[in-house]
């Protein structure tokens, strides 16, 4: 009965020994395999867009100057004041060109004067030197004097084409001042709005060296966006793609838009001098882009700022992943995913990608499995690492 007990004994600590035993290899030789970060395909709209800030302006905006000088005499609109084509917008004072005027119009009279006083003068020396010419055959007069008449009257014609060109000049001058002086009323040119007038009645313009502005007129009812696109982004965008914008007062409305025109030249290329070529430069590259937009709401405003997206390409309800499932994307646009299945094992699969947007992109594959997570972030060398060595089941890798 002793030795039986004794024999139990000795079991049960041979038992636990050969436990601790086992434990302590399996603690000292166990790694825990590794876990994952994952997120699920799904079927979504995905939108690519090409993003850009711009400035809002009038579609047709028109300086209009004061092509003479002297003192503004009235200014018959006001900022914000609609106006037509033809409207009288601003009088100069018109007393210098009323003076210049009147000086060719005397000037004109006067040479007109003078062409009929030449004309009788001709038919008088016309006479006389007929009958010279009818004396000298019937030799009653010298030849001489023949002459002198037939010169006299060829040089009185002369003297008439002169006066002739004199007075188309003076008619010109009578035009230039008679337009000068339609330049002391300045008309509207177009059809617009008065969104700037950086004179007042009484000031004095000169037009000698530079035009002066008077006012500012612009078509507010369609307004152009003039929007900055990175050089990394206007090879990808066309005239004609959709866009939408917002600005700083309505962050939650989205205006639509039409991209009209993109520039060949970068914005800074007219500002570039030729030694900045010879120098390396760390300056952005931006190409202005024209959008244009109706406003018939009258919300938007002159120098607005537009927070710009332009749509590349869109798709609908097609199978998605998130970008930051893809790796070693080619330039045929294939790439690798790492699929985690129900054992815990990665399966690499390839893939075709379309379009994407900021998170997701699309997978064309006809036979991509949606229903198995992918390893994301971090965790994709990790994926990496145990699908080209499976059998080695180590600690996470990043």
């Amino acid at each position: 009965m002793l030795n039986r007990k004794k024999l139990l004994k000795y079991a049960l600590l041979g038992a636990l020994v050969i436990a601790l035993g086992g434990y302590g290899i399996y603690r000292f030789t166990y790694v825990e395999p590794p876990t994952y970060m994952t997120a699920m395909p799904s079927t979504r709209d995905i939108k690519q867009q090409v993003y850009a800030t711009g400035t809002v302006a009038g579609k047709v905006e028109v300086d209009v100057g004061a092509q003479v000088s002297g003192q503004i005499q009235k200014l018959y609109v006001e900022r914000g004041d609609r106006v037509k084509r033809g409207d009288l917008l601003c009088e100069i004072d018109p007393e210098i060109q009323q003076n210049d005027l009147r000086r060719a119009q005397a000037e004109e009279k006067l040479i007109a004067a003078q062409i009929a006083s030449k004309e009788a003068q001709i038919k008088m020396l016309k006479s006389e030197h007929l009958r010279q010419q009818r004396l000298l055959k019937n030799d009653a007069t010298s030849s001489q004097s023949a002459e002198q008449a037939e010169a006299e009257y060829e040089m009185a014609l002369a003297d008439l084409d002169a006066l002739k060109a004199q007075y188309d000049q003076a008619v010109i001058s009578v035009d230039d001042a008679t337009t000068n002086l339609g330049y002391t009323r300045i008309v509207a040119p177009m059809d617009g709005t008065v969104y700037a007038i950086p004179v007042e009645e009484g000031q004095t313009v000169n037009a000698n060296q530079t035009t002066p502005t008077i006012l500012k007129l612009a078509t507010l009812d369609t307004m152009t966006v003039e929007a900055e696109i990175s050089e990394a982004d206007v090879v990808k965008v066309q005239p004609g793609m959709p866009c939408r914008f917002t600005i700083m007062g309505l962050p939650n409305r989205y205006f639509e838009a039409n991209l009209r025109s993109i520039d060949p030249a970068p914005a800074s290329a007219e500002s570039t001098s030729t030694s900045s070529s010879t120098s390396s430069s760390t300056e952005a590259i931006y190409y202005n882009a024209l959008l244009d937009v109706d406003n018939s709401e009258g919300i938007l405003r002159i120098d607005m700022t537009a927070e710009v997206e332009i749509t590349i390409a869109e798709v609908k309800g097609v199978k998605a992943i998130p970008i930051a499932a893809v790796q070693n994307e080619a330039a045929d646009g294939t790439a690798t995913v790492y699929q985690l299945l129900t054992q815990g094992q990665i399966n690499p699969i390839t893939v075709k990608l379309g379009i994407r947007d900021d998170q997701y992109v699309e997978v064309t594959n006809a036979d991509f499995d949606d229903s198995q997570p992918l390893v994301i972030g971090d965790d994709v060398a990790t994926a990496a690492a145990a699908a080209a060595n499976p059998r080695r089941r180590g600690p996470r890798m990043f």
